[in-house]
């Protein structure tokens, strides 16, 4: 394990720093060097050797955010956020488009396929455009991505674009899933430790949602306000301007939420993470942590032993058991994020204590589901949904394994520097399951 102590004592020597991670590359130890690297520059910001580590391993904006340079950071901010608004006026006009009127909601028989089908890869390539703007370098990766999502959605179109049974419902699940994925590979290659990178890519992922909802939140009582004043002097407007204005609100969001939370000049594990919706949802999560704890603890050791069949009988109760899998997977993932090296031992040893039975609660919540599961395909036979949880199942028991071996394999005081980058890695798992679906469903079940 490379300690702070032993950064901090080669401040003054860059061979001796240069030795060490040569070390680290060859015993296989870069994450503890980089983490330990970050945490000194953090304590010793002025340092000139550490600030240039900092910049070869990628672990700062190159706009860091200082008392002295506020006016210059606002107006580099300033081009950023009219490229923002910009994109956010064209994707709610390309919302409003495809949902022609009809509810925006991505609900095949419901909306206009075109909406369904096309609200999450649009969604994506609107948020790849805005990164190829800010990041020109990067604009050929983007748009390669770009064309990949399109090339998924016009394949949803094609084949499932005129369904509206099982088949379809999943396809509407998957296909933005698959389209974030997407982009998160898009946004991570090409970036030192795409593995680290891609653990800050799902914690922004994470902040940008919250984000989005606060503003579809805001927008959702705008209209309400506005629908009720017209109602008080008796005009009635017409439900169709008010999905339409609803739709165009849906497109308009997601690339102002990422714009707020992120700063897309630079790779995700460069992001600022002091500030804002990143630190409440880090101590959100950690007060929501206990909370989880019981509830899993009353699942595990009274309501499944005691009605052990329910999960295989009734389809709704199998459904909150997934839901709080991937839930608790979500937690975990969140509840590790922030800056390293800034939580005292005690504190850190609680949290992996936590984290590990938290873990451990939910991998037998999940062997339970995936034996309920099979139990009700081999009784019922194989139909879409069932074929589509039992993947799910068995794809988050996987995830929950390859992170735990990892773990176990390091020692005690650098599980976080395993659980991270592996974590990205598992979800990779995820990705592909869900592409799966999308492509093979389809065909499957004609």
């Amino acid at each position: 394990m490379i300690s702070t102590d032993r950064i901090e004592s080669l401040r003054s020597d860059p061979r001796g720093l240069e030795r060490l991670h040569r070390e680290s590359l060859e015993a296989g130890d870069v994450e503890a060097f980089t983490e330990a690297i970050r945490a000194s520059a953090d304590k010793h910001p002025e340092d000139p050797l550490l600030s240039a580590w900092t910049y070869r391993l990628d672990l700062r904006s190159p706009y860091p955010v200082s008392d002295s340079g506020t006016a210059g950071d606002e107006t580099r901010q300033l081009p950023r956020w009219w490229i923002a608004v910009a994109v956010s006026v064209a994707m709610g006009g390309l919302f409003t488009l495809i949902a022609g009127g009809k509810p925006p909601f991505p609900i095949p028989g419901e909306a206009a396929s075109w909406f369904w089908i096309g609200w999450g890869p649009l969604t994506a390539v609107g948020i790849l455009f805005y990164l190829g703007l800010n990041q020109r370098s990067r604009a050929a990766a983007f748009g390669a991505a770009a064309a990949v999502v399109l090339l998924l959605a016009a394949f949803a179109g094609l084949v499932t674009g005129s369904r509206t049974d099982d088949v379809a419902f999943l396809t509407a699940l998957h296909l933005p899933f698959c389209a974030w994925s997407t982009v998160g590979i898009a946004v991570c290659l090409g970036h030192p430790d795409p593995a680290r990178q891609g653990y800050a890519y799902l914690v922004k992922s994470a902040e940008t949602l919250l984000t989005g909802l606060i503003y579809l939140a805001a927008g959702a009582v705008f209209l309400a306000l506005t629908f009720g004043i017209f109602a008080v002097l008796g005009v009635e407007l017409p439900e169709q301007g008010v999905m339409t204005a609803a739709a165009w609100i849906i497109g308009a969001v997601p690339v102002l939420a990422l714009a707020s939370v992120y700063d897309a000049s630079t790779s995700p594990a460069s992001q600022d993470w002091t500030p804002g919706l990143a630190r409440t949802l880090r101590l959100l999560t950690r007060l929501l942590l206990p909370l989880a704890l019981a509830v899993l603890l009353v699942y595990v050791l009274w309501f499944i032993p005691s009605y052990f069949m329910r999960a295989f009988e009734e389809r709704e109760v199998l459904f909150v058991y997934n839901a709080t899998i991937l839930a608790i997977l979500v937690l975990l993932t969140l509840v590790v994020s922030g800056p390293a090296g800034r939580r005292p031992e005690r504190q850190d040893r609680v949290l992996r204590y936590g984290v590990l039975l938290l873990g451990g609660l939910t991998l037998l919540l999940n062997v339970y589901a995936l034996a309920a599961i099979l139990g009700r395909t081999l009784d019922g036979g194989l139909t879409p949904n069932r074929f589509a949880v039992l993947g799910w199942n068995g794809t988050t028991l996987l995830m929950m394994v390859v992170v735990g071996i990892q773990i176990w394999r390091r020692r005690a005081d650098a599980w976080l520097e395993v659980f991270r980058p592996w974590t990205s890695r598992a979800v990779l798992l995820a990705a592909g399951w869900s592409l799966w679906v999308l492509i093979v469903f389809p065909f499957w079940f004609e």
